[in-house]
């Protein structure tokens, strides 16, 4: 803690000194400086033009184009009023009044947030600049998806599947690169919704909120390490118009799928205050089979499981929150989000049994039911300090957030002889209950030195969860808990960090280098039916190296390095097994490590006249992998389990290119081939593997005739190896249409999802002598029909706040 309270100590002397900077200024003149931002990212916006316009005849007198840092000064301007006028290509641009005096002679108009989008009238003629479909950066690769007909309607889990890169399975788990060791940012800040659930979270978010998705895949040292495949930042659409905004999407889709959402921003003087609800009802069928075969002694079996059921999924979620600007220079911000989940899941599963001579045994036919109800509800808080000498900022977040779920699986059991006469039957029970909080705090504080940053920051987080899981019989006449195959189990987290970047940069050189020491407190622990405790602390360090060099405007090289963590999640240590499956059940591992990687990355950044090409090579080093293993039992019951393998590695290519052959119409190709080798042993078998898998992706957009939008992703993924086994290919395409509507203030849209209905997930698993080939499917070929209507009542300024000495100015949503 001494630590701690020292750092807050220097960041708040460092604070104060940077009020008293201020330029030199000739005598009666005076001067204007702030800093350009992205409103959504919060990114420092570089080489954008900042002139200073007479008030009464609208002559030029000076102007300055910002610096890396967004930062832009302007001096030598004589007393008077003046208008200042920001603009710069793919965004909307800014204006305020300016009053220069002996008593104000230099004014700090703070931040200025810039929006995309942007048009300029010029002699009745309307240009308009939209952003590229991806925009490259020094760590990242960011795709604008707010035009694409995708982001029009369905949810962000439907959106991701068009990204180049990211792959999204059958239960809504996302990967990168094909690792599923993903970290989540919510406008570039964590979310403990999303953190606890990510997959329910993304089917619930409606993607008509998304305006961007950014893609890391080496972040650097200010990022939480967590996640060794990298993160995924969905930036939200933030209103930053004065007045009353609103926007509504609806939308509907075959067989009973149903969503909506409606955002509200209200923006006057200092506050910028805004509310959103979205609704979701899905459902869904699914499809499966899984054929085993084996050696049991001296005989051989086989055995198959046909799987036939539904999934139904209702959810809302809330947001309210409001900024407040207590001065030109800092703004608190305030919100909370609540989300609502209720699922049902029926499946009826059949299970044919033959013997050594391929005669059908027995059958067992399972009804399955599963009713499910979850909470999630998280506040947030942040607290944004600028000075007075730009480049300087300080802010603060707090964050707590909670998650309750409750679920309960029935399972109705009878078994047939091979003539179709019954022979048993059986009621068995697993209700479980799961509490999970957490809390995070951070501060950070970041100063410029001409074309260089600082950044350094503290964050601590803590997490606690409790599971109680049960398994229970029907014994007459009432369901009887077995104590031996339930269990009560918690696990408690803390990690402290500290961290630091330094950047700038040099002639043709841009680099950033950082490093993040952590130190982590984990526990788990067993309390029935026997109480047993695993404890593992660990302090790590994580550095981070970004190198960029321009060969000129269009052509940069980076090279980069991180080191990253993927911390085991709860559900995969508690040692409670899901006996749904009797004959491939499931469980977690208490005494799982944390896995470590080492990441390598070369790349290239091509701009030319019509599209971009980003080409690059990459290598990941892999240490105590988190995998999953099968592992047989007596009687020929598999266990599906986590363990650590000792060691492996990645190295592969990537390619993503845009181009723009004609005005109306846009592609985007992606490919990503990789191998993957690894080492490892699970109950004295060896577990090596070594194989390639390629994936690619191609997108596509037109402007047919009537100013119709038309859109078309197609996915593949090749054959590849996991532990144990190999998954087969998957294909995809979706197609859809968009008409502007209304003088372009609505619109409706067409889509289609998996036109050929070619999304299925197939895999095979070899271990202890039995061979296992499944294959499932989720509905996934749907007609989607949408609507989505925006409404803008723009107010006007008050003069003050043009001038920066009241007015509000907005830090990120969060």
């Amino acid at each position: 803690m001494k630590l701690i309270y020292t750092t807050l100590l220097l960041f708040l002397c460092t604070c104060v000194r940077a009020q008293t900077d201020a330029p030199s200024l000739a005598p009666n003149t005076g001067g204007v400086g702030g800093q350009l931002r992205d409103e959504a990212t919060d990114e420092p916006v570089g080489f954008a033009n900042v002139a200073v316009y007479t008030v009464d005849d609208g002559e030029l007198v000076s102007g300055a184009t910002s610096d890396i840092d967004g930062n832009f000064t302007i001096t030598g301007l004589k007393y008077g009023d003046y208008r200042l006028e920001v603009t710069f290509i793919g965004y909307e641009g800014e204006e305020m009044m300016l009053e220069l005096n002996d008593s104000e002679r230099f004014l700090r108009v703070g931040e200025i947030d810039l929006a995309a989008g942007g048009a300029t009238n010029l002699d009745e003629v309307v240009v308009t600049a939209d952003r590229a479909i991806m925009e490259l950066g020094l760590d990242r690769k960011s795709f604008n998806v707010e035009k694409s007909v995708a982001a029009s309607g369905g949810s962000a889990e439907d959106l991701l599947r068009q990204i180049p890169g990211i792959t999204v399975d059958l239960e809504g788990n996302v990967s990168l690169r094909g690792s599923e060791g993903v970290r989540f940012l919510i406008n570039g800040r964590p979310s403990g919704i999303v953190g606890s659930d990510p997959a329910t979270y993304l089917k619930s978010l409606p993607s008509a909120s998304i305006e961007r998705v950014e893609v890391i895949t080496n972040p650097g040292a200010a990022f939480d390490p967590e996640g060794t495949a990298g993160i995924i930042n969905i930036v939200l659409n933030k209103k930053q118009e004065d007045g009353f905004n609103v926007s509504v999407n609806l939308n509907a889709g075959t067989n009973n799928k149903y969503d909506g959402n409606v955002d509200l921003n209200w923006r006057v003087g200092k506050f910028n205050s805004f509310a959103g609800v979205a609704g979701r009802y899905d459902e869904r069928f699914f499809r499966g089979f899984r054929e085993q075969t084996g050696t049991l002694g001296d005989s051989t079996f086989s055995r198959y499981f046909d799987f036939n059921g539904d999934r139904v999924r209702q959810s809302q979620l809330f947001k309210l929150g409001t900024e407040y600007a207590l001065s030109p220079l800092a703004t608190v911000a305030i919100q909370g989000n609540l989300q609502l989940e209720t699922g049902d899941n029926n499946n009826l599963r059949t299970t044919d049994f033959f013997d050594s001579e391929g005669a059908l045994d027995r059958t067992q036919q399972r009804t399955e039911t599963e009713p499910s109800e979850e909470t999630d509800w998280e506040v947030q808080a942040n607290y944004t300090q600028n000075f007075k000498q730009e480049g300087r900022r300080l802010t603060f977040q707090a964050q707590y957030s909670e998650n309750d779920e409750e679920e309960i699986e029935n399972y109705d059991e009878i078994i047939f002889d091979a003539f179709g006469a019954p022979l048993s039957t059986d009621l068995q029970r697993s209700p479980a209950l799961e509490g999970r909080s957490q809390f995070l705090t951070q501060l950070d504080y970041e100063q410029s030195f001409g074309d260089f940053k600082l950044t350094t920051g503290w964050r601590t987080t803590i997490q606690r969860l409790e599971e109680d899981a049960a398994f229970q019989l029907f014994r007459n006449q009432d369901f009887l808990t077995i104590d031996s195959l339930s269990n009560l189990f918690a696990y408690d987290e803390d990690v402290h960090a500290l961290y630091a970047t330094f950047g700038g940069t040099i002639d043709k050189i841009t680099f950033n280098a950082g490093l993040r020491a952590e130190q982590a407190y984990t526990t788990s622990r067993l309390l029935e039916p026997n109480i047993e405790t695993f404890e593992n602390d660990y302090f790590k360090v994580y550095p981070s190296v970004f190198v960029g060099y321009a060969f000129d405007d269009n052509t940069t090289l980076q090279a980069s390095y991180s080191r990253r963590i993927e911390r085991p999640r709860a559900w995969a240590l508690n040692p409670f097994v899901d006996r749904g499956d009797p004959f491939n059940l499931r469980s977690g591992n208490p005494f799982l490590l944390p896995e470590l990687i080492n990441s390598f990355e070369l790349n290239v950044q091509q701009e030319y006249g019509k599209g971009t090409f980003t080409g690059g090579v990459y290598y990941r080093g892999l240490m105590d992998i988190i995998s999953r293993i099968t592992r047989i039992q007596e009687g020929g019951v598999s266990l599906s389990t986590r363990a650590n393998l000792d060691s492996g590695r990645d190295y592969g290519v990537e390619v993503i290119t845009t181009y723009r052959p004609t005005q109306k119409l846009d592609l985007t190709i992606s490919g990503n081939a990789y191998r993957s080798e690894i080492t490892g042993q699970s109950d004295n078998e060896n577990i090596d593997q070594n194989g390639y898998l390629f994936s690619g992706n191609v997108q596509g957009s037109y402007k047919l005739p009537w100013d119709v939008d038309a859109q078309f992703t197609y996915f593949y993924r090749s054959p590849g190896v996991r532990p144990q086994g190999r998954i087969e290919s998957i294909q995809s395409l979706d197609m859809g249409f968009r008409k502007d509507i209304l003088n372009d203030r609505a619109s409706v849209t067409l889509r289609v999802t998996d036109v050929f209905n070619q999304r299925r997930y197939r895999f095979t698993t070899e271990t202890g002598g039995i061979v296992t080939r499944s294959e499932f499917q989720r509905e996934s070929r749907i007609l989607y029909l949408g609507f989505q209507y925006s409404l803008n009542q723009l107010g006007q300024r008050r003069e003050g706040d043009r001038r920066g000495d009241g007015g509000g100015g907005g830090d990120d949503d969060f």
